[in-house]
């Protein structure tokens, strides 16, 4: 039997880079490799497969061989118990921060309310300030989409008003912003729930103010914005700190003059 010896140097790129290959163990027999090494072999030889296609078939699994994919995790889809179970944690954390403030908000605290194992209010959120900030964004959510219809209504600084000084949500927002002043991450994110929601305001009094019979340059959106905002939150805090401030009046004050407004505001569309 003749052996015939081809040195590396005589042997085209192909050739050479499967002979290193199987060299190092790169390919590995199997089911058809022969048959499929010869098809190489002669596209090699005829110049049809260059050093690009010799990587796929390298690296490609021989004919009839299976090949174990690792499937990645797929993302856990929330059960509706799951899911209750967050609402019921979030409801708790919400009543302990409007009746004992957020101090007293703690692991222990909000599973002894839902009555489950301190450790689970973890597994649901790492952190205190996960938990803060959970309860901070449900509630924007509803804010937002309370603000926005109050805003398009047939009376939009009455529905405005009445939202904007409701004792609940004012208090929760004043409790939410003491908090953020020592938490960075919930600080964060109470700064981007109050640009939102003022964005959405001016945006909207930017189209109703004309309605109104009120100069933009005298009376600019974003005055009215913060009068609005800035009044309810004050008188919210008075109101729930017991203090003798006459708030009940201011608040009786400002309900006649936003009625008033928009009494005028149908009248003008009207005519």
């Amino acid at each position: 039997m003749t052996t015939r010896r081809v040195g590396p140097l005589l042997m085209g790129p192909t050739r050479c880079f499967v002979a290193f290959a199987g060299f190092c163990g790169l390919r590995q027999p199997g089911p058809g490799a022969d048959l499929q090494r010869k098809g190489y072999a002669a596209a090699a030889r005829s110049g049809v497969v260059d050093a690009v296609g010799m990587m796929f078939y390298l690296w490609a699994p021989p004919p009839g061989r299976r090949v174990e994919r690792k499937r990645m995790a797929e993302p856990r889809r929330r059960r509706a118990a799951t899911a209750e179970k967050l609402a019921r944690l979030l409801d708790a954390t919400e009543e302990i921060i409007l009746h004992e403030g957020y101090a007293a908000v703690s692991s222990r605290n909000v599973a002894a309310r839902v009555g489950i194992n301190a450790p689970l209010v973890h597994y649901y959120f790492p952190t205190i300030d996960d938990l803060f900030v959970a309860v901070l964004r449900r509630r924007a959510e509803q804010m937002l989409e309370r603000m926005s219809a109050a805003l398009t209504s047939a009376e939009p600084l009455s529905a405005w008003w009445e939202l904007a000084s409701d004792p609940r949500g004012s208090s929760l927002l004043a409790e939410m912003i003491a908090a953020a002043n020592h938490r960075p991450a919930l600080r964060e994110e109470v700064g981007k729930v109050a640009h939102d929601l003022r964005s959405m305001q001016i945006e909207a009094l930017h189209g109703i103010l004309g309605d109104y019979g009120l100069d933009a340059d005298e009376f600019p959106p974003a005055l009215i914005a913060a009068t609005m905002q800035g009044l309810a939150y004050a008188v919210v805090m008075e109101e729930v700190a017991g203090f003798d401030t006459a708030h009940e009046e201011a608040r009786a004050a400002m309900t006649r003059l936003v009625a008033r407004l928009d009494q005028r505001r149908a009248s003008h569309r009207a005519g």
